[in-house]
């Protein structure tokens, strides 16, 4: 079985690369591999721009016929009930959720099964947030997980999204993010380091954001465990 993982950054999915040894095979489009009980594991960084990314993973599924795709990466809550912390999953094939879910309740971690709405720029504040969750009746935003599996749907690829969630519906994101149409690192720490005022709102967005990616890690990790000991999902 072969096995494709995108992620935005490597941080994403540091349980990952802590228990494999991912070695780089195409540099150029972020590409690593593994051996994974005898699956292949194949690992895009997609980066933090929707455009690029969607061209890079595109590029990665064109490149080896893949079994099923994980697509991870963080995600901003559209339900008061989903906490930081949290999993979303997302998958039309039920063997995929099924796998998902056993694998994040022995991790005890927190989840979701739910629709996932994907957007080009940011949803920063409240009010966003409770209107396009009442238009897209989706329970939580990102800005690939749509993309990428509708580029999963048309190779015939099952697409698992597995979302760490960095922000609830209640964070007010504008004074960190307002203005950017991306999430561009450098730009955005230049700001907060001449605005002192945004220093404990940017404080506040880091350590979510870690405890986001540290669940999500770990919930990756142990969701690739139950796949690769499903009958419905191993292939010769």
């Amino acid at each position: 079985m072969k096995i494709a993982l995108v992620a935005e950054v490597k941080w994403e999915v540091r349980e990952v690369c802590r228990q494999l040894k991912l070695k780089s095979i195409r540099p150029e489009d972020g590409v690593w591999g593994a051996e994974l009980d005898g699956h292949d594991l194949r690992l895009c960084l997609s980066g933090m721009i929707p455009t690029i990314a969607k061209e890079r993973v595109d590029r990665f599924l064109d490149s080896e016929s893949f079994d099923l795709m994980l697509c991870s990466g963080l995600a901003g809550a559209l339900r008061g009930d989903i906490s930081v912390g949290d999993i979303i999953v997302q998958s039309e094939d039920p063997f995929l959720v099924e796998a998902a879910e056993s694998g994040l309740t022995s991790s005890g971690i927190p989840f979701h099964v739910g629709p996932l709405v994907t957007v080009a720029t940011p949803v920063l504040t409240p009010a966003a947030r409770r209107k396009l969750a009442e238009e897209s009746q989706a329970i939580a935003v990102d800005m690939e997980s749509q993309t990428i599996a509708a580029l999963c749907h048309d190779r015939g690829i099952p697409c698992l999204a597995l979302k760490g969630v960095s922000d609830g519906i209640d964070d007010d994101l504008s004074p960190v993010l307002g203005g950017f149409e991306v999430v561009d690192i450098p730009r955005i720490a230049l700001r907060v380091l001449r605005r002192p005022s945004t220093w404990g709102t940017a404080a506040r967005l880091a350590r979510q954001s870690y405890l986001a990616a540290n669940h999500l890690g770990r919930g990756v990790w142990s969701t690739l465990g139950q796949i690769r000991q499903s009958p419905h999902l191993i292939k010769p």
